[in-house]
């Protein structure tokens, strides 16, 4: 009877289940970061800032990773009580963000429209006036300590890259030491001439040219056992008719 080695799947194995669990949460969490600290400031034309000093505490703190979106009409888009990302002056690239707490509208040498007062929550004093060239973008969004954990990754980027390295070797080793028992199942033969048919097996997948070939062999067998059965069947009636014959086969006496 042949048989053939099966292979168990993957979530018969303890050992494979906490890979494949391991990296689909890492999975998940790379996407997320790329999404919420790449793709989206691209898309809004804005960036990803890393909060240094706690002037706007307790909205975020440093260490917190803000997310900011440009803008095109600071003076018709931004207001009072929004938190806007800007520079202090226009040689200086140091980014601050503070709330607007005040707006002048009128028209200013510089060719613009308003100009903003900005202060940190945390400040007591309101900053210098900033023209609308000075800003940068508006605060979107903001991520908790997650501005440490990317300065610690640029630090480190080498130690980073060979700990993903071996976490990887890992997860592929464990699929490897981990892989569960190959079960060996049997498969019945081919039925022999002239007996029964096997049973179809309804989870069985197409069967190959050389299964059929077989299956109409012994199909053939079995039509010629039959030919030789009613073959025999006849002679035994003819011989059957000649031991007693009828009275218009005797001669008259």
């Amino acid at each position: 009877m042949p048989s053939r080695a099966v292979a168990r799947p993957w979530y018969d194995s303890p050992w494979r289940i906490a890979g494949q669990a391991l990296t689909t949460a890492l999975a998940v969490v790379l996407v997320a970061a790329l999404t919420a600290l790449v793709l989206v400031p691209r898309l809004t034309g804005g960036a990803s800032l890393t909060v240094l000093t706690g002037s706007m505490e307790p909205t975020f703190a440093p260490g917190d990773v803000i997310v900011v979106r440009g803008v095109d009409d600071v003076c018709a888009t931004v207001g009072v009580g929004d938190i806007v990302t800007y520079f202090p002056t226009p040689n200086d690239p140091t980014l601050i963000s503070h709330r607007v707490v005040g707006k002048t509208i009128g028209t200013f040498d510089d060719g613009t429209r308003c100009r903003l007062i900005t202060q940190g929550d945390a400040n007591t004093a309101a900053d210098d006036p900033i023209s609308p060239e000075q800003v940068r973008g508006t605060f979107l969004y903001g991520i908790p300590r997650l501005g440490w954990v990317r300065q610690w990754v640029g630090d480190h980027l080498q130690a980073v890259i060979l700990v993903a390295a071996v976490v990887l070797i890992g997860i592929g080793l464990s699929g490897g030491f981990g892989r569960g028992r190959t079960r060996v199942l049997a498969i019945p033969a081919t039925a022999s001439a002239g007996g029964p048919a096997p049973a179809a097996d309804p989870g069985a997948g197409t069967p190959t040219e050389a299964e059929l070939w077989e299956r109409e062999l012994s199909l053939r067998e079995r039509e010629l056992d039959l030919r030789k059965r009613e073959l025999a069947l006849s002679q035994r009636q003819v011989a059957v008719s000649t031991d007693h014959p009828t009275p218009f086969d005797r001669n008259e006496a």
